[in-house]
């Protein structure tokens, strides 16, 4: 598996895993709760998602990829679900982290 992102309107918004880029867009396309969560969180003060603009998966950054794998490590604490672990790439309404991560 690898390491994706979320994009809307060039903002990277979430890391997840998949095991290819059309995989990660198919799941971008039909994840129900993540598109919910994302017209409901907050993130300086508004919407993350608006409804309407593309959601765009694109392969993680060396960074991004760092980010994701140092969250998911502390969420999954040895699990075997640590691929399914989503990772807020900014600042949301909801945000209970203690990492550094921006």
């Amino acid at each position: 598996m690898q390491t994706y992102v979320a994009e809307i309107d060039g903002r990277a918004i979430f890391a997840f895993r998949a095991d290819d880029v059309a995989c990660a867009q198919a799941w971008l396309d039909i994840h129900a709760v993540m598109r919910h969560a994302l017209e409901t969180v907050h993130s300086d003060g508004r919407r993350i998602w608006n409804g309407q603009a593309q959601i765009i998966a694109r392969q993680a950054t060396s960074a991004e990829a760092n980010i994701w794998s140092k969250l998911s490590d502390e969420v999954a604490e040895g699990d075997e679900i640590e691929d399914a672990i989503t990772v807020w790439l900014i600042p949301t309404s909801g945000d209970r982290r203690t990492s550094d991560a921006p």
